[in-house]
């Protein structure tokens, strides 16, 4: 049953339903779960966060380089919650219009998936341009329209310079990527973005470089950067922890890359490397006024001999940068790639990284949704108001490494939107990869789930005015921005609703869960009269009632 509203405890014990009157609430029996609007400790973080991928929005200079991924944060002014100042004692990190709506989103701009957000110069290939010409689909600035997304947060997947078509190993860690744009063209993305209360965070690609990049040529030669990677003059015994090749020869010696030999993982043990690190995040945030960082591989980050991931002393190298990244400006934001057990990823929630994604989560709800069965669900909802603080990691269906939600679903609308109901209203920082509001399609390899944006059904989708990157979705005459906008019960539009809903409501965005036991039933009779058939649902939370 879909309905708009919220349960209230009353002084007396009792239970009360009180309708909003806008959007949708979904509440499937067999979950139990509501949020709680009794009084309570406020999350440092709650953001709603809404993941497009640039690429397949529009690809403005058409070099498909582009990736929009859009978060929406929970609070929404950008400020620590120990730093409230404007006095609402709501965690401030994400209130860029301090509105108090807690709504942070995020973008991602990947590079040779070639921006799925806009081409400006119709290459086929997305820009930084791009991104700024469809910043209305994200956030036209007035509250009072329904066109766009309403997202106050944009995360650029890597954008510096890279030989590969993902970016994720880096040349030059203070440049923008030539086929994106320049860098003027990025700080005016910035201005612009700021200009409609939306904060900037990029990727931040720290744990290995490209074996192009001028540190690591030197470090081959031997010189006074030998030690910002892992060398052996002999191939230890042992791979990586899914069993790859991580010792690659170069000359007479073997150098550490965890991914693959085009990316050789800097030596954090070495306080050169970090000190040049810290200087980067300076630069990017002073100099250039990026708003934080999404931190790629973080687990990965130093190895102790054949313990490669989660180590002690990556755990101690995150919380020394915590330190300093507080110490900077307690406003900035870093969340973490820790692609492992909900046990392992709260390590770094703990004064290491502001939150990470919850992995496990993301399963548990494409599964549930999928089978028609809510059970591993409840537990791991359960499992995780024990492990963090409240709606401390970010949630989602799925990312631009993964099969898209509306394959994994089975294509399947009915069950898309109750994955996207789930999502916006269960605590977290929800994530919502773009085109998943349009349903889009995507499976591996890697460059058909970072397809196109489907903005109309024109040609090229409304991408861009030449040959894309990479052909659209077979499906994009059908689901499309322009077409589901203009239906109301589109996915499109629930989606929407519900971003409203969340936003609107601090019950939902910052609300403490609390688990209820909730028996539910429905009753119908069928009306002659009036052709039809009446209908009464029934919900009583179980634990409420008295013998």
């Amino acid at each position: 049953e879909l309905r708009t509203g919220k349960y209230s405890e009353n002084s007396n014990g009792t239970i009360e339903y009180n309708s909003f009157g806008v959007g949708l609430f979904f509440i499937p029996s067999g979950i139990g779960y509501f949020e709680n609007t009794s009084s309570g400790s406020i999350p440092e973080y709650s953001p709603l966060i809404f993941a497009v991928k640039l690429m397949t929005h529009t690809d403005t200079d058409h070099d498909n380089d582009g990736i929009l991924s859009i978060f929406e944060d929970i609070d929404g002014d950008n400020k620590p919650f120990g730093d409230d100042t404007d006095g609402d004692n709501l965690w401030n990190m994400y209130d860029v219009d301090d509105d108090g709506d807690g709504i942070l989103t995020v973008n991602e701009l990947d590079k040779n998936n070639d921006s799925i957000i806009d081409d400006s110069n119709n290459d086929g290939r997305g820009d930084i341009n791009g991104i700024i010409e469809k910043l209305h689909y994200l956030n036209d600035g007035d509250p009072n329209t329904n066109s766009d997304l309403g997202i106050n947060g944009i995360w650029l997947m890597p954008i510096s310079p890279s030989p590969s078509y993902h970016g994720y190993d880096i040349i030059d860690y203070k440049e923008i990527n030539p086929e994106y744009g320049t860098l003027n063209d990025f700080k005016n993305l910035i201005k612009e973005c700021h200009q409609r209360g939306i904060k900037v965070i990029i990727d931040f690609v720290g744990n290995h470089s490209s074996d192009q990049h001028p540190w690591f040529k030197s470090s081959v030669e031997g010189s006074s950067k030998r030690n910002w990677y892992r060398w052996s003059t002999t191939k230890p015994n042992y791979k990586g922890p899914w069993g790859q090749e991580v010792w690659h020869k170069k000359n007479n010696a073997y150098y550490y890359g965890a991914f693959w030999s085009g990316m050789p993982d800097l030596n954090y043990s070495n306080i050169e490397v970090t000190n040049e690190i810290k200087n980067l995040i300076k630069y990017w945030y002073q100099d250039i006024k990026v708003d934080g960082f999404r931190v790629d591989a973080v687990k990965h980050w130093i190895e102790e001999g054949s313990n490669q991931e989660n180590t002690t002393s990556t755990l101690n190298w995150w919380r020394n940068l915590y330190a300093f990244q507080k110490n900077l400006d307690p406003s900035i934001m870093m969340v973490g790639e820790v692609w492992s057990s909900s046990s392992e990823i709260v390590k770094y929630s703990d004064d290491r990284l502001d939150y990470c994604f919850e992995f496990d989560l993301s399963s548990s709800i494409i599964n549930a949704v999928k089978n028609n069965s809510f059970g591993n669900l409840k537990s791991k909802i359960s499992e995780l108001q024990g492990l963090y603080p409240n709606s401390q990691y970010g949630s989602f269906l799925t990312n631009h490494d993964q099969n898209r939600s509306f394959e994994q679903i089975g294509y399947n609308l009915n069950k898309s939107k109750l994955a996207a109901s789930l999502l916006l209203t269960l605590p977290g920082i929800p994530y919502v990869y773009y085109g998943e509001e349009i349903a889009m399609l995507g499976k591996k390899p890697d460059e058909d789930i970072r397809k196109p944006m489907q903005w109309s059904d024109a040609i090229y989708g409304g991408f861009s005015n030449s040959n894309p990157w990479r052909n659209l979705n077979n499906n994009y005459l059908e689901y499309n921005v322009e077409k589901m906008q203009k239906d109301k019960n589109s996915l499109w539009s629930h989606y929407s609703k519900f971003i409203k809903l969340r936003t609107k409501n601090k019950v939902i965005s910052q609300g403490k869960g609390k688990k209820v036991h909730i028996l539910k039933f429905r009753r119908r009779k069928h009306s002659m009269k009036q052709q039809g058939h009446r209908q009464l649902y029934t919900e009583i939370q179980i634990d409420k009632i008295k013998a």
